[in-house]
């Protein structure tokens, strides 16, 4: 599985006159391109009337890219239902917070606990499936479309039945709930489960054991959803990969990928980040890492390869050379194909600004010239990428709980993904972890500020320790009980004997106050929120420099163990210097550089405007090189 590199682009034919078809897979071949992704929005043309299907168009897609050797990504329709079905089953749309209901009219606007559109769901899958099973070129499946992109909450009568159902499977009894909950406080207790709902607007805030439950809950609906398609696709066609294309709120995407999935897509679009600031475009680095948090290969199913936008705003048009580096900015992160979004721009429509590769006039400009000029580049190259893959020394944990918490209390912002970003920066590379993943392979694991967390998480972290690894924990972990509930213990809760210190005064960050601490000879700010630690068993390697803790713990350390009692969302300098001295380090080249290794080679990819200066021989182009230029990439081998 995902062993040839795949380079293509989205494809919709239905948006076309049929006698294109045939050229614009012409085309796409010229492009360079052997695969193509289709019909994820086409059940109104599949389906026009109930149960009777009509698969033709898609099928003399699929037949005509064959015989030019292109493989297929066929995408289950789910994600659109047909007007003649939200008319027939008006429960099976979806309800905002406020009760407003959701129309046919856009996308998205069903919800994943209907057993009517299940059921549909189910027909159609099958319907579509079984007439392609035979197509040796359909090569995998995407499941729906961007799942919670656009509704990543209902509060419908089914949503509302189907929590009580879950809360039931997994409390048992409406006693255990309300204690698990602390319904006691506002007097909040229920007598039965037919009495709990989904959250509902309230003139004050919402109990946070009930929101995270309902973020689980909304998780877990979704794949319920996906499951429903999975067995069906692995019915009928077991060797064809199943697959979908995140990353959005509301899913845990490594239980929607074990249960569902043969691995996890992605979805890229960086000038979201160029908006505003140039070379902001390595943010998406996060979105890569989640990625491949859940499998270590996996697609990018739409890069971004014109501006982007929909009817309310208009995206920044990719600079020359910009598409080529964020291909390989994908690669460089784990992917092993790449499909552009999309073939041409849409003449109608709510996304006539998403542009494609082609624009509305199908001819060719700098993009689709670029672009050819990629795919031959990964066309030669792409088995290498297959082979040498990004291994990194740091993993910063990350889970899906842990985001539920954080929205359910949300005071104090995890700053998870800044330190990310700050580390990129500084050319040290990171991971996303869970639980259940393989310690061992990192020499540093930092936990930023988790406030739930388990007995088995602690005696994992422990063995770590015990082979050598280093731990990095920050403020506020470790304090809460799976149900959210704050543990009757001193901070930091249950990491209390393996940090070896605990937290004896804290405090938010007043407006008008500063703070910052001395480690190393080194002074560092805070920001927001800190704690003035108490070492138990632990040495205090870090004080802080003003006001009431002047001169009091900062950071701790015991055995192999840091505990930082402070958040650093202005700066993660500090995790730097901590790590820098737990591995093998280099200094980056220049700030827009980024440097990730890959097996035996390093891939340089300079998001900044300006030229930066590296001699080297670059095997992409296989010349020698003295800079790589604005939004230019690089590939060397380094010498052992």
């Amino acid at each position: 599985m995902l062993n040839k590199f795949l380079i293509g682009c989205c494809y919709y034919p239905e948006h076309w006159e049929r006698n294109e078809m045939e050229r614009d897979l012409d085309r796409i071949k010229g492009l360079g391109f052997n695969c193509i992704r289709m019909g994820e929005f086409s059940w109104s043309i599949y389906e026009r009337t109930e149960g009777e299907y009509d698969f033709s168009i898609i099928a003399e897609a699929v037949e005509y890219a064959e015989k030019l050797g292109i493989d297929v990504i066929l995408g289950t329709p789910t994600a659109a239902p047909p007007k003649w079905l939200t008319d027939k089953y008006p429960e099976v749309l979806a309800k905002a917070k406020d009760g407003t209901l959701m129309h046919h009219g856009s996308r998205q606007h069903h919800n994943h606990t209907s057993e009517i559109y299940l059921k549909y769901c189910a027909k159609i899958t099958e319907a579509m499936v079984k007439r392609f099973a035979k197509c040796k070129n359909v090569i995998g499946w995407q499941i729906d479309n961007e799942l919670n992109c656009h509704r990543k909450e209902s509060y419908s009568e089914t949503d509302d039945a189907a929590f009580r159902i879950w809360l039931e499977q997994k409390y048992g009894t409406i006693e255990e709930l309300n204690r698990c909950w602390g319904t006691v406080f506002w007097s909040l207790d229920f007598v039965s489960f037919s009495q709990v709902h989904c959250p509902r607007p309230n003139p004050a805030h919402d109990n946070p054991s009930w929101l995270t439950d309902y973020y689980l809950f909304l998780s877990d609906t979704v794949v319920g959803f996906a499951s429903v398609q999975t067995k069906i696709i692995k019915k009928y066609m077991p060797d064809a990969f199943i697959t979908h294309n995140g990353y959005f709120e509301n899913v845990d995407y490594k239980k929607l990928t074990r249960e569902c999935l043969d691995f996890l897509s992605f979805d890229s679009y960086p000038a979201f980040q160029e908006k505003n600031q140039k070379a902001l475009g390595r943010c998406v680095a996060y979105r890569l890492a989640q990625t491949r948090s859940c499998t270590e290969k996996y697609l990018v199913l739409e890069q971004q390869s014109g501006p982007g936008g929909q009817l309310s705003y208009l995206l920044p048009t990719p600079i020359p050379g910009q598409i080529r580096l964020w291909t390989y900015q994908d690669i460089a992160h784990g992917a092993t194909g790449v499909l552009y979004f999309r073939y041409r721009t849409a003449l109608f429509g709510a996304e006539q600004l998403w542009y494609g590769i082609y624009d509305h006039d199908g001819k060719e400009n700098y993009r689709s010239r670029e672009i050819r000029g990629i795919a031959s580049e990964l066309n030669r190259l792409g088995d290498l990428f297959l082979n040498n893959r990004p291994k990194h020394d740091v993993a910063i944990y990350y889970d899906y709980h842990n985001t539920c918490a954080d929205k359910a209390e949300s005071f104090a912002k995890s700053d998870a993904r800044f330190i990310f970003g700050e580390l990129n920066k500084k050319n040290v590379h990171a991971d996303l972890i869970s639980e259940d993943d393989d310690f061992k392979k990192y020499k540093v694991i930092i936990i930023p500020h988790i406030t739930v967390a388990t007995e088995e998480l602690v005696q994992k972290l422990k063995e770590f320790n015990e082979g050598g690894g280093t731990t990095i924990i920050s403020a506020r972990s470790g304090v809460k009980d799976k149900n959210v509930r704050y543990r009757p213990s001193k901070a930091p809760g249950i990491f209390r004997n393996l940090t070896g210190c605990a937290v004896d005064w804290f405090t938010t960050l007043p407006a008008h106050e500063s703070q910052s601490f001395i480690y190393n000879g080194k002074t560092y700010a805070v920001s927001d929120y800190y704690e003035m630690i108490a070492p138990e068993k632990a040495d205090a390697v870090g004080v802080y420099t003003d006001g009431f803790c002047k001169d009091k713990c900062a950071i701790s350390r015991y055995n192999n163990v840091y505990y930082l009692g402070f958040y650093s969302n202005t700066s993660a300098d500090i995790y730097l210097d901590i790590i820098k001295q737990h591995i093998d380090y280099r200094e980056p080249i220049a700030p827009n550089l980024e440097e990730v290794d890959m097996g035996e080679y390093t891939l340089y990819l300079n998001h900044g405007y300006e030229s930066v200066d590296l001699k080297c021989h670059d095997i992409i182009k296989d010349e020698d090189i003295d800079s790589i230029p604005p939004f230019g990439v690089a590939l060397t081998k380094r010498e052992w």
